[in-house]
């Protein structure tokens, strides 16, 4: 069998992905494993399970000519290198992967840890300007996911997921206030100490409180952190990548967005998305492929395509949602990252009386201080939110215009995680939310991930009927079939 395919691979610690470019016809394929595994997070620490991901996106091993695969600190240490085939495997660092799997020259890096025990790097025109060490500068989102396990989680688990929880914390941010000149952090970040310094300074408020004051204040510290070493390298003008697990903080996001109106998280900025910054790296230096550019509205996952729904299917879903029904909307391949963008979504009228809460309890089991994202239309965004720029990835947070009408989707703080909708990304669901207008008055939708708590979103259609067994959402749609309870 012919060598014609190179593979970009990611499989230690957590988000074990792989992503493969043929060199003769220039077509990538992704998948996240998780996906296919229904294993949230999932990951192997050997080099032979991947084998079966290749597989399934239609290679096999005798058609790799090498893999470039992303180190991880210590990984040869942890890892079974019991290889039971011929192929090369080439070490891509952690951080070179993190900021070439997106299209700009100039990029942040905020992270755990990488492959040089290193959290934070800046990159200007692809050359590294600035490394900081994660043993006196934790990442965020460390901390956050070590907050979380310490504070909420009853059954501790395995912390390898690193960064599986930190998004739940952050949600803790819209009820304190800023004392982040309070912060002790350094060479203590993770630990109980820092925590108990910060607490020690506070008199007759509420552990509560100082909690939320403490998540709070830790952004605000992170925010001034990343503002000054920016400040050091570029301008408002320049064009900047933010890359690693803490690009997903949409409280971050929106504070540097300010700051730095041309920093963009991109949608597949955790570790999920390093496989396919492992390829571009080597892409950039063989030029095998010398025209291949990251296209994220064309990136999908290599999961299984549901087809896409009718102009009748749409009408028809639209009439569900504005009877107060929970639909599970699935088109075309999976979306590349963490968030539903409508592909893989469950959404809900946030008029409906009590949406949250019924999602809640039917479905998504948050803890109650969680809120949910929202969808609209790319053309009529600001009508409802307070925002100057789009958000197609899910990853800005905007003022709600309207706190009362739109209250299942408002934060404590006013605020919601938006997704504007355009044409050239997604037309079915801009189609499904103009339909929605036409009955309701208003093309806004609750947006959560189509996943059982604890559980990866959904990749195929014999997943997406077992979570709508065994849920109590009211109508699945996969492409243009519709199933009902």
């Amino acid at each position: 069998m012919k060598k014609n395919i190179i593979v970009g691979l990611h499989t230690f610690y957590h988000d074990g992905a792989i992503f493969t470019l043929n060199v003769e016809t220039y077509e990538t394929r992704y998948l996240k494993f998780e996906r296919i595994s229904e294993v949230k997070g999932q990951y192997y620490n050997d080099l032979n399970s991947w084998i079966k991901y290749l597989n399934h996106i239609g290679y096999s091993i005798e058609q790799v000519i090498d893999v470039w695969l992303v180190s991880t600190v210590n990984f040869l240490y942890e890892s079974d290198l019991n290889i039971k085939h011929s192929i090369q495997y080439r070490l891509v660092d952690h951080h070179v992967a993190h900021i070439h799997s997106g299209n700009e020259l100039n990029g942040l890096v905020i992270d755990n840890i990488g492959s040089q025990i290193d959290s934070f790097t800046i990159f200007k025109k692809r050359q590294q300007k600035l490394k900081l060490d994660s043993y006196n500068h934790f990442s965020l989102g460390g901390v956050l996911d070590n907050l979380w396990n310490r504070w909420f989680l009853k059954d501790k688990v395995n912390s390898k997921n690193t960064g599986m929880y930190a998004g739940h914390t952050m949600a803790l941010h819209g009820f304190g206030e800023d004392y982040s000149s309070l912060i002790d952090i350094q060479n203590k970040g993770l630990s109980k100490e820092a925590f108990e310094i910060f607490k020690s300074k506070f008199k007759d408020i509420s552990t509560e409180k100082i909690c939320n004051n403490y998540v709070t204040s830790l952004h605000y510290y992170w925010y001034k952190k990343i503002k000054r070493h920016l400040k050091n390298y570029f301008t408002k003008k320049d064009r900047i990548s933010f890359t690693g697990g803490v690009g997903h903080n949409i409280v971050l996001n929106t504070m540097l967005k300010k700051d730095f109106p041309n920093l963009e998280p991109i949608p597949h900025c955790g570790d999920e998305g390093t496989p396919i910054g492992a390829l571009f790296w080597i892409n950039s230096i063989t030029r095998k492929a010398p025209n291949l550019k990251v296209n994220f509205k064309s990136l999908h996952q290599w999961d299984e395509n549901f087809g896409y729904a009718s102009k009748e299917t749409i009408k028809k879903v639209a009439e569900y949602l504005k009877q107060g029904k929970i639909v599970m909307w699935g088109q075309g391949w999976g979306e590349i990252g963490p968030r539903a963008l409508g592909f893989r979504s469950i959404l809900m009228d946030p008029c409906v009386e009590n949406a949250k809460q019924v999602i809640n309890d039917k479905i998504k089991k948050r803890i109650w201080f969680r809120p949910y994202g929202a969808s609209v239309p790319t053309e009529c965004y600001k009508d409802y939110f307070d925002l100057d720029f789009e958000s197609p990835w899910m990853l800005y947070q905007a003022k709600v215009k309207d706190p009362i009408k739109f209250k299942n989707i408002t934060h404590v703080d006013g605020t919601c995680r938006i997704q504007t909708v355009g044409m050239n990304h997604n037309p079915p669901y801009l189609k499904l939310l103009r339909e929605f207008e036409n009955l309701s008055g208003y093309p806004v939708l609750i947006n959560t991930s189509m996943n059982l708590p604890g559980k990866p979103i959904v990749g195929t259609k014999k997943q997406a009927k077992i979570m709508f067994d065994n849920s109590q959402a009211d109508v699945l749609v996969m492409g243009d079939e519709i199933y009902t309870k």
